[in-house]
């Protein structure tokens, strides 16, 4: 165990809460409605019920977690214990610029990250719909002080859909190639490009590493390990493209998104090679069918999984029941992190 602090930081939103649906409908009005219309879909905000097993998670399968920060709006949900000595709570406006409040877009909240007050070097990132599901340790995140990663490249495509992520990431993979050379990165650090840990995923750099400019680095959708100090350098790097992505309050075409600081560390080379896919699993619930993700959850398939939400899920509640129960069968006893 090596002996520098982790802290966790979740960021949460009731999107039942009438005070803050009255608040984002009206910014919504004025200042949404880009060509983009995802940016307010009720499935973006929705609760699965299920927030409760990530906390009973954490206390079981890392307790050696240092601090847990809780990002949210004016709201925390009614059963968690706010005096858990682990525990605290952050405000929106505890960290964000005030110019920029209030924001429903999950990037402003991201990007921001670094100005916590008291938030460790080191912290692991989870949006609220990643769940540890078996032990892990430290090692698991960070190693020598450096974030666990894939140096993995893909072909990053235009598939004709009007999707505003594939919009960001080609604004990012832009602001990377701005400010690093794929040969140089390389060059310095070879062994963790081609490394054996990557398998399947270590062809796409045989294939791509002629070209000069990064067209995509792979990067599983599962829990972030961040450092404030690289978000920092980002901000100093990029601060006019940081600063916009502030300025949208929904979900933009233009926006960086936390996956910059993951980015940044790769083409630096201070991060340690693993194979996040090994022990990572990423779902889509569906209205049918969604027995693998209910046997990985019971059966502790992964160590982590991210569950997501879609716009075409119409089965809502029976999908939410079947995913509750698969988590109660694994995370039975309430944690001290609930009243």
């Amino acid at each position: 165990m090596e002996n520098y602090k982790i802290d966790f930081v979740i960021p949460w939103v009731d999107g039942s809460d009438i005070n803050w649906l009255k608040e984002k409908e009206k910014y919504w009005v004025s200042e949404g409605n880009t060509p983009f219309l995802d940016g307010n879909e009720s499935a973006r905000f929705r609760d699965w019920d299920i927030l409760r097993y990530w906390f009973r998670a954490v206390e079981k399968f890392t307790p050696w977690v240092n601090q847990i920060f809780f990002v949210t709006w004016e709201h925390v949900p009614e059963w968690l214990n706010v005096h858990h000595p682990k525990l605290k709570i952050v405000n929106h406006r505890d960290y964000i610029d005030s110019q920029y409040l209030p924001t429903f877009s999950a990037n402003p909240i991201e990007i921001n990250f670094h100005n916590i007050k008291d938030l460790s070097e080191h912290f692991v990132y989870f949006n609220d719909d990643m769940f540890v599901i078996r032990s892990m340790e430290k090692s698991d995140f960070f190693v020598n002080g450096l974030p666990r990663e894939m140096a993995t490249m893909y072909l990053l495509a235009n598939n004709g859909e009007e999707d505003t992520f594939q919009y960001m990431l080609f604004r990012m993979m832009g602001e990377v190639n701005k400010h690093f050379d794929l040969h140089d990165a390389i060059r310095k650090n070879k062994s963790k490009w081609f490394n054996l840990k990557y398998k399947k995923y270590l062809l796409n750099n045989f294939l791509l590493y002629r070209f000069h400019n990064v067209s995509g680095l792979y990067t599983p959708h599962v829990p972030s390990s961040l450092r404030k100090s690289t978000m920092k350098e980002v901000w100093d790097t990029i601060p006019q493209a940081m600063t916009e992505t502030c300025q949208h309050r929904f979900r933009n075409q233009r926006d960086i998104t936390q996956y910059i600081f993951r980015y940044w560390e790769i083409m630096k080379g201070t991060f340690e090679p693993t194979n996040i896919m090994e022990y990572g699993k990423e779902f889509f619930v569906t209205d049918s069918d969604n027995e693998e993700l209910c046997s990985t959850i019971e059966q502790q398939k992964a160590k982590l999984i991210c569950i997501n939400d879609s716009i075409q899920l119409k089965e809502f509640e029976k999908v939410k029941q079947s995913i509750v129960e698969s988590f109660e069968k694994v995370l039975p006893v309430k944690s001290k992190y609930e009243l």
